[in-house]
This record gives structure tokens, C-alpha cells and sequence, in this order.
């Protein structure tokens, strides 16, 4: 239901997590080339170093931060279903920090095994897809107090008649 301003916030958490399938997260830099971590996994940059290395523990934890909030909008007559799975979601946005920086470790371990110099990795982290999980969080609580408004007022309105 698109009249309810939960629904807003749960589409506007799904913008929010949409956008990091479609730009980098993280970029380490070696002398001998960049790479790029983004939702899919681990590329190089330099055309010369062929590294395409998925992540599906990523990929898979982004496509269900998608799909819980896409999929708790047509949830709007079951909203104690509805206010369980936005906990679930929340708890998900708040765990995908700690997946993100175990699989940059992992990529780091990566790139610093392609360098020959043995020179230490620079990590750079793109601050706005690190802040989007933080807005799709605070979206969803938004859409959690909606729910629990409508909860409220639903059993006000059983106890009037």
C-alpha cells in the first residue's frame, strides 16, 4: 500500500541498498595495478593483472538486505509479520559492517599475495556506500515505528467498539 509512509521508508531503504550493486566499496592499491571490490566481488582495474574474483557471501547478504524490505511491502495486512521482518532486516543492515570488512580483510590478503614488491596495500573505502547500509537502517526504523503506530491504533479502534 502506497498510502502507508512506511512504505515510503521501505522503498527508500531498497534505493539505498540498490545503489551499492552499482558502485565500488572498496579500491586497494598495489604498485603494480587497483582493484576494485564492489557487490560482485574482487576486479583489477589494470588490464594487464586478470583477477575477477566473486564474492558470494557478499553478493548473497546484499541481495537479501534487497529483498526482506521489497518483499515486507506487500506484507501490509500481516503487520505483526511485517514488524518481525523489519527486525530481521534491521538486524541484517546492522551484520552486513561486520561481512563487509571480514571480505575486505580477505581481498586484502588477496591483492597483497599478487604483490611482488611486498609492499603494503592501500585500502581506500568509498564513505558513501559505507554510509548507505546506515540510511537503509535508519529508514527501516522509521518503517518499524510506522507499523507499531498502525499496530496501536488498529487495537484502539477494537477497543471502541
Amino acid at each position: 500500500m502506497i498510502q502507508r509512509v512506511q512504505t515510503i521508508y521501505m522503498l527508500a531503504s531498497v534505493i539505498a541498498v540498490l545503489t551499492m550493486h552499482f558502485f565500488w566499496l572498496a579500491s586497494f592499491i598495489i604498485p603494480e595495478g587497483t582493484f576494485e571490490l564492489n557487490s560482485l566481488g574482487l576486479s583489477s582495474l589494470n588490464p594487464e593483472i586478470k583477477l575477477d574474483q566473486m564474492n558470494w557471501l557478499l553478493f548473497g547478504t546484499l541481495l537479501v538486505m534487497l529483498a526482506l524490505p521489497l518483499v515486507n511491502i506487500f506484507l501490509y495486512n500481516k503487520r505483526k509479520v511485517q514488524l518481525r521482518v523489519l527486525i530481521y532486516a534491521i538486524v541484517l543492515n546492522a551484520l552486513y559492517y561486520g561481512v563487509f570488512f571480514w571480505v575486505c580483510s580477505q581481498c586484502k590478503d588477496t591483492v597483497a599475495a599478487l604483490s611482488e614488491a611486498g609492499v603494503e596495500v592501500a585500502v581506500r573505502y568509498s564513505y558513501m556506500m559505507l554510509a548507505m547500509p546506515a540510511l537503509s537502517i535508519f529508514c527501516l526504523v522509521m518503517a518499524a515505528r510506522g507499523v507499531i503506530f498502525d499496530i496501536a491504533l488498529l487495537k484502539g479502534l477494537e477497543r471502541l467498539r
